[in-house]
């Protein structure tokens, strides 16, 4: 009888894989300057938007943080502070991360303040269901 059950469920396990290995998931994040809205020196060198981080999508986290940070003389970020994060500080772990990791263009001759906001959105459709939410996302309040 044992063996009757363990094999009706090893031949379950083996014809109906979980749904969630079959599922695609897609992810996108965008950055968007707050301030300086211009004249500052500092860019970041590749404005591609960050891969949207691999825990994240895992996880099937998806929300919006608003970072403010300094960029140092040397051109890293530097005091890098969560204004906000939804849903949690999680978020807020990753935006740090890609943040911290942005090479600068032109180096800035003082030190210069800004404030980003990073869209971390994930869709199961297709990429481009994902992107058309993203450009929605980034117009509600980050709250």
């Amino acid at each position: 009888m044992r063996l009757l059950v363990l094999a009706v469920l090893l031949s379950a396990v083996v014809l109906f894989p979980s749904e969630a290995k079959r599922m695609n998931i897609y992810g996108e994040t965008i950055v968007t300057e707050i301030t300086p809205e211009s004249g500052a020196m500092w860019t970041r060198v590749n404005d591609k938007e960050p891969m949207f981080p691999i825990e994240l999508a895992k996880a099937r986290m998806a929300g919006c943080t608003i970072l403010s940070f300094d960029v140092v003389e040397s051109g890293k970020a530097d005091n890098i502070q969560t204004v906000i994060s939804i849903p949690n500080t999680k978020i807020s772990q990753h935006a740090t991360s890609i943040v911290s990791q942005w090479q600068t263009a032109q180096t800035p001759t003082a030190k210069e303040s800004h404030t980003v906001r990073l869209d971390f959105c994930l869709g199961l459709e297709s990429l481009e269901n994902t992107q058309q939410a993203c450009a929605k996302q980034i117009q509600l309040p980050c709250e």
